[in-house]
């Protein structure tokens, strides 16, 4: 077997856990999703090389966060950005397009899975964990692009804190959930094994590029399904797209023929499948 190495840099957007009802600002979001990139260890390193350079150009020195909802927010983005580095709006936003085009241009294949909670409580009783459902579906795709590479994926997520409801510990879950796919295989898909699947680590967004990068492509899978999430399995001749995702287009990992769905946007579960691509755009 190969051992060509690749990083997997994942984050989350959304509420990880179900509720009664769902609401679009605050409170329990109806969608959870696992976003990021999978890169060579040399690609990463340039990650991060140019990110330092581009917060310097912008806020005068590297050390400084980024978040797709401090980005979008008014009151974050002044609280964060403009404020602190007495930085203009119009500033901000060429920065926010040299991010754009760092991965847009850079060797990467970026991947999301969104869990559409309240369809997984009419599905399955009791419905299974959001995020769980999340990262095997992700796991399956890399052991999938691995066979295709003959590489192994190591995984790096954000540094998680807190715990569900019965107390367990969303970090505890995940790696105890990792080992033991690893160990037996996919729940979902019998007979799939995870042997290209290496280890899972875990890193602080506030000092790493590539999770805040991350961050980025969760955010925005998430924002398609709350701005567009009932037209994803609905009979639309055209998908409408949140603009920030519309700029990666063909970043996401896709089928010879360009489709996206299935392939870089896994939506879980399926009822409806559909074919949708992601034409390119510019910023």
């Amino acid at each position: 077997m190969g051992t060509k190495p690749y990083n997997l840099f994942l984050d989350d957007s959304g509420t990880k856990e179900y509720a009664d009802s769902y609401t679009r600002n605050g409170g329990v979001s109806r969608y959870f999703v696992f976003g990021g990139m999978l890169v060579t260890p040399a690609i990463a390193g340039y990650l991060t090389r140019r990110m330092h350079e581009i917060k310097t150009q912008c806020f005068g020195h590297p050390d400084v966060e980024i978040k797709a909802n401090w980005l979008r927010i008014p009151h974050e983005k002044a609280q964060r950005y403009l404020e602190p580095f007495g930085i203009a709006d119009e500033q901000l936003g060429l920065f926010v397009k040299d991010l754009y085009m760092l991965v847009k241009d850079a060797e990467c294949v970026l991947f999301a899975c969104a869990v559409d909670k309240p369809e997984m409580q009419s599905k399955y009783t009791p419905p299974w964990y959001a995020p769980a459902v999340a990262y095997e579906c992700l796991l399956q795709r890399m052991q999938m692009e691995m066979d295709k590479e003959k590489g192994l994926c190591h995984v790096k997520i954000d540094d998680m804190s807190g715990a569900t409801p019965y107390r367990r510990q969303y970090k505890d879950n995940l790696i105890k959930q990792h080992e033991l796919l690893k160990a037996n295989g996919s729940q979902l898909q019998k007979g799939m094994a995870f042997d290209r699947i290496g280890n899972l680590s875990f890193s602080d967004s506030k000092s790493d590029e590539r999770i805040q990068l991350a961050d980025l492509v969760a955010y925005n899978v998430y924002r398609q399904f709350v701005d567009h999430g009932e037209d994803w399995e609905a009979d639309v001749e055209k998908l409408p797209l949140y603009q920030y995702l519309a700029v990666w287009g063909k970043k996401f990992c896709h089928s010879p023929s360009g489709q996206v769905a299935g392939y870089g946007i896994i939506k879980f579960p399926t009822v409806n499948r559909k074919y949708w691509s992601i034409p390119k755009k510019s910023p």
